[in-house]
This record gives C-alpha cells, structure tokens and sequence, in this order.
C-alpha cells in the first residue's frame, strides 16, 4: 500500500521519523513511521550452556539493563562487519568466526529496524573498546539463570530474549 502523502518530521543521528498518509477501504489514516537503518545482535557463547551479556545504562528506561551485545550498522557497513565491531567495541571479544542466524523486525507496526542475529563460541578476549558515552559492565550467566531471570521479568530486553531461548532451543535440536 503507498501512502498518498509522506511527511518528514525528524532527521536524527539513529532514527529518523516520517508520517505517512495511507487510503484503506476504511477511509484515510496517517502512520507514524520510524526509520532506522538496521542493527545487529551478537550472542557470544562462553560455554554450551552460558552467553556473555553486557549491562548499560539504558536512558529511554531510565537504569542499567542487561542484553546481549547489539548495535546499529553503520552506512556502507555490511551486518557481518557491524557484528564483528559491536562484539570487539562491547566486549573486547574478536571472534574468528561468526554465524549467521536470522533476521527478524523489532517492531514492525511502526518501524523499519531489522535486526540480523549472529552467534559465535569462537572468540580472542581482549580489552572492550567501549565509546565514549558507554559504560559496559560484562558477565557470563547460565542459560538456566537467564530463563529464570526473563520468567521474574528480570531481563525485560526483546532481542535478549530471543536469543535466550534460540540458545536453549539449540541444545535442544
């Protein structure tokens, strides 16, 4: 469906946001539209049955949060090289190897996000090159921990979440 009018309202640094004007059988409704330009999800396994997540101060919610390491990919920047700096930026981990999962949209109702997932247990660890305006904390939990930690609502992130449970689903297959 294209709309028949688009309204730019905000050019940011990670998103930008659009209103679109789109005619369905229903009449004329207007939809408000994130772009963003694509993130990556790592999940580093430091054994069979542990990942490594990281702890940030998330301001949009206002504390620390646990996730897995993630980031946006930077333009010209292929989603295979952005995992490989997310990991190496948040982790100081430098993987050998990384594979590729699946790709899936965070919020599709609203914004154009895709976030292509990565896995590696093949990694150099070294020291994290976090940015400036990060302070990273770095752990290794049991995948046990972790379920029990999403099941108390203790790990509220949707992208850890997913990975949490393709980790527990892998040892499953």
């Amino acid at each position: 469906m294209q709309p028949i009018e688009s309204r730019r309202i905000y050019d940011g640094h990670v998103i930008n946001l659009r209103v679109d004007t789109i005619a369905t059988p229903r009449g004329k409704h207007q939809m408000e539209i994130v772009e963003h330009g694509g993130a990556v999800v790592v999940i580093p396994f430091a054994g069979p049955d542990e990942i490594v997540l990281v702890r940030q101060y998330r301001h949009a919610l206002g504390r620390q949060n646990w996730e897995v390491c993630a980031g946006g990919i930077d333009p010209g920047e292929t989603p295979h090289d952005a995992a490989m700096r997310e990991l190496r930026e948040e982790t100081g981990f430098r993987a050998r190897r990384l594979e590729r999962l699946f790709s899936a949209y965070s919020a599709p109702g609203f914004c154009t996000e895709l976030l292509h997932f990565f896995a590696t247990d093949d990694y150099e660890v070294g020291e994290p090159e976090n940015m400036g305006d990060e302070d990273i904390e770095i752990a290794t939990f049991p995948l046990k921990r972790l379920r029990e930690m999403i099941a108390r609502d203790e790990l509220a992130d949707a992208k850890t979440q997913i990975a949490v449970f393709w980790a527990l689903s892998r040892r499953l297959a």
